[in-house]
C-alpha cells in the first residue's frame, strides 16, 4: 500500500512507522520552537521532541513524574522544590539536569513572549540546589502554579544559550529528551521523525519512525484513514461505525472520551451588544445544540450542561437545584423577548440592530477544513438568523483564525477553552481581569475580553489553598458566577478526537484498556502513546 498525496509515493509496509493525522495543513513549515508563540511548532515538538517534568493523566486524574521524580510545597506554599530525573540525556548525547530547567524559565522571564503560560506573573526565582533539585520561590501564593511548571517543556541549555532571538528560532535540528528526536525528511508535504538514540526510558519507544503527510482538510484525512493510510489520528470522522470501523471491524478503532469542558461560542464582549450579559444569554437560548450534536457531531457528544462540565470534571457540578437559571436551553420566543427587553431594534430588513440603530453584523470564526465544527457553525447562524440577526460563517486557516482569536479581531469565534486537574483554569481563562488585554494584544486566553471582580477575589483565595473541601467551595461558588453573567456560550461537551488502527500497531488506550486520553491532541499526555504502543 501507498500513500499518493505526496510528491513521491510512500510505502506503508516499512515495520514499526506510525502514520500519523494531527494537524492539517496544506504544506508543512518547518518549526520546531517548543516555546513558540501561538501554535507553530510542529507536533509531537512540545511532548514528543521535548518534555515537560509532570504530565497529568486525565484519565485516571493522577500526576504522573516525567522529567522530575517528585515535588514538594515548603513554607507555606511559597516555595515548590521538584527533584530532577537521573541519567537521562539529550539527544546528542549531553546529559540533562536542573540547570536546564533554571534555563528555560530563565528565558521565558529575558524574553516575556515565550512565557505563554504567564510563570513570571507568580514566580520571584527559580534556582538551582544542585543537578537533580531545583526550587521555585514564588511571589505570591499560587498553588496551580504547579500545573504549569510541571507541564512546561524544557530545552537545553547547551544548545539555545547561544540563540540571539529564541522567539523567532525555528530551531530546524532540534535536540530534546523525548522519544523522537531526529527529522529524517522534511518536505512541504512529508516529514518524517525518527527515534531519540538515547532516550531515558529503557527499550522505548517500540515505535521506529513517525510519519505526517500534509492533510489540507478533515475530509482528505479521513480518506486516508479510511484506507489504511493512518494508524493514528485526532480527526473528527462523520458516521465513524459506518465509514470507518464497518470497512474492518478487527483493526478500525476509535474512542472519544470526554475532555472534561466543552466546546464554546465567544462572543467579542468590547463589541455592542455582546458586552451585555442578558444578550448574551439570549443568543444561547436561539441556539438548538440538540440540533447541532445530531447533525454536526453525529450523537458523539451530549449537549452543554449549564456549568460547561463534562466528563471527569462532571463531579464537580452544582446541584441542579443551585442552577437558578437556565440559558442553554432551546428557547427562541424568550430569546426574543429578551432581545426586545433590552431594547435592540430591528431595521426595515427584519435584522437586529443596536438601541443607537447601529447595525450587528455577526460573523462565526472557524477553522477551514473543521468540518464538525463548520456544520455546527451553519446551524448557529441558521438560528440567529431566524430570530432576526445577520449571521454567517467565515473560515480560515488555523494560524489566521487562531491570530483573530487572541488579537480580538472577530464578532463570533468557536473555540475551546483551558482545561486542568479541576475546573479552575476553566473558569479562571473565562473571567479573571489579569487576562484582558486590548483589542490588538494578544490574549493567550480570555479571548471574549470579560473580567469580573466577584471572580477575581476566587481566584485569590483558589490561589491560596490546598484544603480540598475549601477548594470545592471555591469551584461551587465560581459555577455560579459564570451561569450568572455567562462570559462564552457553551455548546457542547468537548470529546476528544481519536481514531486508531491496530493493522500495524497495537496496546493504544481504549475503553477497556484505559490508560490515558487516546487523542493525540491532548498534550501532553499523548507522550504516554508515543512511548506505550507496540508495532505488531
Amino acid at each position: 500500500m501507498i500513500i499518493v498525496n505526496c510528491h513521491s509515493p510512500i510505502k506503508l509496509d516499512e515495520k514499526g512507522v506510525m502514520t500519523i493525522s494531527k494537524e492539517q495543513v496544506s504544506s508543512w513549515v518547518r518549526n520546531f520552537n517548543p516555546l513558540s508563540p501561538g501554535a507553530n511548532s510542529r507536533w509531537p515538538t512540545e511532548a514528543g521532541i521535548y518534555e515537560p517534568l509532570f504530565i497529568f493523566n486525565s484519565i485516571t486524574n493522577k500526576t504522573v513524574p516525567w522529567l522530575g521524580t517528585n515535588y514538594t510545597w515548603k513554607l507555606n506554599n511559597r516555595v515548590l522544590e521538584i527533584e530532577i530525573r537521573d541519567n537521562v540525556q539529550w539527544s546528542d548525547g549531553n546529559p540533562f539536569s536542573a540547570f536546564d530547567v533554571e534555563f528555560t524559565f530563565q528565558l521565558k522571564k529575558d524574553f516575556p513572549a515565550l512565557d505563554s503560560r504567564g510563570s513570571w506573573k507568580y514566580l520571584n526565582s527559580v534556582n538551582v540546589i544542585d543537578s537533580s533539585l531545583i526550587q521555585f520561590e514564588f511571589s505570591k501564593l499560587f498553588v496551580p502554579g504547579f500545573e504549569a511548571i510541571g507541564g512546561q517543556p524544557i530545552v537545553p541549555k547547551h544548545i539555545w544559550k547561544n540563540i540571539d532571538d529564541p522567539i523567532k528560532f525555528s530551531n530546524p535540528l532540534p535536540v530534546g529528551t523525548g522519544p523522537f528526536t531526529e527529522i529524517i525528511k522534511f518536505t512541504n508535504q512529508l516529514w518524517e521523525l525518527g527515534k531519540n538514540p538515547y532516550y531515558w526510558k529503557k527499550d522505548k519507544p517500540k515505535i521506529n519512525k513517525l510519519r505526517f503527510p500534509a492533510f489540507p482538510t478533515n475530509e482528505q484525512a479521513t480518506l486516508a484513514i479510511i484506507n489504511d493510510e493512518v494508524d493514528w489520528a485526532g480527526n473528527f470522522i462523520p458516521a465513524i461505525d459506518r465509514i470507518y470501523v464497518k470497512k474492518d471491524t478487527l483493526h478500525h478503532k476509535y474512542w472519544f472520551p470526554k475532555s472534561g469542558g466543552s466546546v464554546f461560542l465567544y462572543l467579542n464582549t468590547t463589541i455592542k451588544p455582546f458586552d451585555n450579559s442578558n444578550v448574551r444569554k439570549a443568543i444561547s437560548m436561539a441556539i438548538d445544540r440538540e440540533l447541532i450534536v445530531k447533525v454536526a457531531m453525529y450523537n458523539y457528544t451530549e449537549p452543554a450542561h449549564q456549568t460547561a462540565l463534562s466528563g471527569g470534571l462532571a463531579f464537580w457540578r452544582i446541584p441542579e437545584n443551585e442552577i437558578i437559571e437556565n440559558w442553554v436551553d432551546y428557547n427562541p420566543e424568550k430569546s426574543i423577548q429578551i432581545l426586545n427587553n433590552e431594547g435592540l431594534i430591528k431595521n426595515n430588513n427584519g435584522h437586529w440592530e443596536n438601541p443607537d440603530g447601529t447595525p450587528i453584523n455577526i460573523k462565526i470564526n472557524i477553522v477551514s477544513g473543521w468540518s464538525d465544527w463548520i456544520r455546527a457553525g451553519q446551524i448557529i447562524a441558521k438560528n440567529l438568523n431566524e430570530i432576526g440577526f445577520n449571521a454567517k460563517i467565515i473560515t480560515a486557516g488555523f494560524g489566521s483564525w487562531f491570530s483573530d482569536l487572541q488579537t480580538g479581531r472577530f464578532s463570533m469565534a468557536i473555540a475551546w477553552a483551558n482545561k486542568g486537574e479541576t475546573p479552575f483554569p476553566m473558569y479562571e481563562g473565562l473571567l479573571a481581569s489579569k487576562y484582558v488585554v486590548p483589542v490588538g494584544e494578544v490574549a493567550n486566553i480570555n479571548w471574549q475580553r470579560f473580567s469580573n471582580k466577584k471572580m477575581d477575589d476566587l481566584i485569590i483565595k483558589f490561589e491560596e489553598n490546598s484544603d480540598k473541601v475549601i477548594i470545592y467551595n471555591i469551584i461551587n461558588q465560581m459555577q455560579k458566577i459564570f451561569i450568572e453573567y455567562a462570559p462564552a456560550i457553551p455548546l457542547f461537551a468537548e470529546p476528544t478526537w481519536g481514531v486508531y488502527n491496530t493493522l500495524r500497531f497495537k496496546n493504544f488506550p481504549s475503553k477497556v484498556n484505559p490508560y490515558a486520553q487516546i487523542s493525540p491532541n491532548n498534550i501532553p499526555e499523548n507522550l504516554f502513546i508515543l512511548t506505550e504502543v507496540i508495532p505488531r
